[in-house]
Formats: C-alpha cells, sequence, structure tokens
C-alpha cells in the first residue's frame, strides 16, 4: 500500500513524529528535546508474522505499551549503536542515527490525504475532527496532523485509536482552553467523561500502585479528550521545532538520588505543562540544603494536567540542572526515569 505521507527526514524533528528504519522497524520520537544528529525515540512496532497490524503485506508486532518498562525492553530488541549515552540527559537512551532511518511519515500530509478522500470510519471521523478545530477554532489544517498507526497505514477500523496532533504553542492552547466550547448535542460532540478513562486510570493504578484511586480519579477529572459520538479521538499539543523552551545540549542533568525524592510544590509557570515533555516551574522548595525550582514530566500519565498556583505533591528523581553557556546550575525533579519507574508520580493537593 503507498504511501504519499513518506517523504525525506526533516533537519528538525518534533515530539510523535514516526519513522521506519532499514530494518522495518517503526519508532515514535520522544519529546521536544532532540539532538540534531540522531532521533531520541522508542521502539514501537517490530515486523513480526504474528503481528495484528499489517501495513504494506507486512505484519508488525507492537512492543510499546506506553510504560518505561516496555521502553527498556525495546532497547534489548535493537542493535547497540541505537542506544547511546545522551549528554543532555546523562543516561542511556535509544537515539537511532539519521542514516538509520529509511522512512520518515509527515502527519500534515497524511491528514490531507484523509481529508481528501477517507478510506474507512476511523479515517471519516479524523476528517471530521480536522474540519472541526478549523471551523470552531481556526486552526489551520497545516497545524494539524494524524498520528498512530493510521498515519502508516497499519490500523483495522475494529480496533485501532484515533490519534491526532495539534501543532503550535498558539493552537494547541487554543485547543486546550477551549474543548468545552466544542460540545454540541447535536452532532454528537462531547468531553470524554471520567467512567470512560477507567481503564487508563487502572493501568496507571497498577503501575504506580502508591496512587490511589481516588488521587487518579482527581488527576483524570481534569484529563481532556474529544468524542464524536461513541468514538474518542486523543489530541497531542506537540511545540514546533523553533518554539521548543530547552534545545538539547543546552543543559545537562546529574542525577542526585537513586530513589526518588518527595516534595510538595507550588506551580508558578505551567505554559508548557500540555507539551511533552511537560515542564512546570514552582515556587523554590529546598530539600537536603538543595532549592528545587522545576519539574520535568516524561511520563505521559501527568502531563498537561497542572496549572499556575496548584499545589501537588511530586515524586521524581532530584537531578542538578547545569547550563551549557555559562555553567549556572539550578535543580529539578525528574518524573518518568528509568531508576524511579513504579515509584514516580504527581497528585493534586489541593
Amino acid at each position: 500500500m503507498s504511501n504519499p505521507a513518506i517523504i525525506d527526514l526533516p533537519e528538525r524533528v518534533r515530539d510523535r513524529d514516526i519513522f521506519r528504519d532499514h530494518e522495518g522497524r517503526l519508532f515514535v520520537t520522544l519529546g521536544y528535546i532532540q539532538p540534531t544528529d540522531r532521533v531520541l525515540s522508542y521502539l514501537k512496532y517490530v515486523p513480526d508474522t504474528d503481528g495484528n497490524w499489517i501495513a504494506g503485506g507486512v505484519r508488525y508486532k507492537r512492543t510499546f505499551w506506553g510504560t518505561v518498562d516496555s521502553t527498556v525492553e525495546g532497547m534489548g530488541l535493537l542493535p547497540q549503536n541505537y542506544t547511546i549515552l545522551d549528554n543532555h540527559f546523562q543516561t542511556d537512551l535509544v537515539e537511532p542515527s539519521r542514516d538509520s532511518i529509511k522512512d520518515y511519515f509527515s502527519p500534515e500530509l497524511r491528514l490531507q490525504e484523509i481529508i481528501t478522500e477517507p478510506k474507512d470510519a476511523l479515517e471519516e471521523l479524523a476528517k471530521r475532527t480536522a474540519d472541526l478545530l478549523q471551523d470552531e477554532l481556526d486552526v489551520p489544517l497545516n497545524n494539524l496532523g494524524i498520528s498512530g498507526s493510521i498515519l502508516w497505514k497499519g490500523h483495522n477500523p475494529t480496533y485501532s485509536d484515533i490519534n491526532m496532533n495539534i501543532y503550535g504553542f498558539k493552537d494547541s492552547w487554543n485547543l486546550h482552553k477551549n474543548y468545552v466550547n466544542l460540545e454540541d448535542p447535536e452532532t454528537q460532540t462531547r468531553i470524554r467523561n471520567l467512567p470512560e478513562w477507567n481503564r487508563a486510570i487502572e493501568r496507571v493504578n497498577k503501575r504506580i500502585p502508591i496512587l490511589d484511586m481516588e488521587d487518579l480519579q482527581t488527576l483524570f477529572c481534569r484529563r481532556k479528550a474529544l468524542c464524536i459520538k461513541d468514538r474518542c479521538i486523543g489530541i497531542t499539543s506537540i511545540l514546533k521545532p523553533e518554539e521548543a523552551p530547552i534545545e538539547h545540549g543546552s543543559e545537562s542533568y546529574l542525577t542526585l538520588t537513586q530513589n526518588p525524592v518527595k516534595l510538595s510544590m507550588t506551580v508558578e509557570n505551567a505554559d508548557y505543562g500540555i507539551f511533552h515533555p511537560a515542564v512546570y516551574t514552582t515556587e523554590p522548595v529546598m530539600t537536603n540544603g538543595t532549592s528545587v525550582t522545576r519539574i520535568m514530566i516524561y511520563d505521559g500519565a501527568f502531563g498537561g494536567l497542572f496549572n499556575k498556583g496548584d499545589r501537588i505533591e511530586v515524586a521524581g528523581i532530584l537531578q542538578r540542572v547545569t547550563q551549557t553557556k555559562n555553567g549556572a546550575e539550578s535543580h529539578q525533579l525528574m518524573v518518568g526515569t528509568k531508576a524511579g519507574s513504579g515509584k514516580e508520580y504527581v497528585k493534586l493537593l489541593s
């Protein structure tokens, strides 16, 4: 099956871009802090004759299921030169070189193809969602893209999800603030309700048992997703490369604790909280003589949920942040590390 969305690898990639290497493995880029010579990413699908996803006559098996553990397991399926010690994060990460990438999929071009001629029920809903965002919120179609298996034409209308991207700081916040204005009983457009998040809540509870169901329900009351009829569409906020608040190599992170540190913190700025990684600056909090003023969240369960003034409890790995240009130092809690898997979290206190 041909895919006109396959284009040359752009000079700068974005969060949630999808690419395929020369061995047919499919990867998803991880976050907006991206090196220039490699692509920080995780393995999501591998060719497998028993796989449930099919594209171009090839079957694929899914290897990533949304957890740090499955990311680490994916490392073991890759050549050694795909994993390097990243000088920004100071840890081993999956970063294939640019010359190992065969196909890069453009989410915008694939969505344009869908809008022009949707081929199944999922594509029809993706088109409808794009039209809705354009008509109701004036989001330009070129700032929207399709992601997930629909992007690389491996989806199955009976069980695949619909995942879309919205690009740019301005349009992302426009959507985030105006979900409620998209509700329309006549068109059966609504916001996903709390009971529909139960499976996701149960998965997080199983992964991080220290969080009880009440804590998680409080968090998921803030999570936003659009549903049309009985189908919910995930729309992820993506920064354009030039909008990234942190450039790869501009900082480096030194881990100071082997186990997560738990702090009560107050959010001071949440401008980049809806993107990945979610970054929140906080009022200074002292721990063991160290002032912590930032939270960086790579665990998707906790991104996009907190506002300025929120009082939160954070369990994360304490890191020293050193600015490359001038050596200035500050400290942050990182949520979503390999070392703290299952023990890191953020919860609302007020």
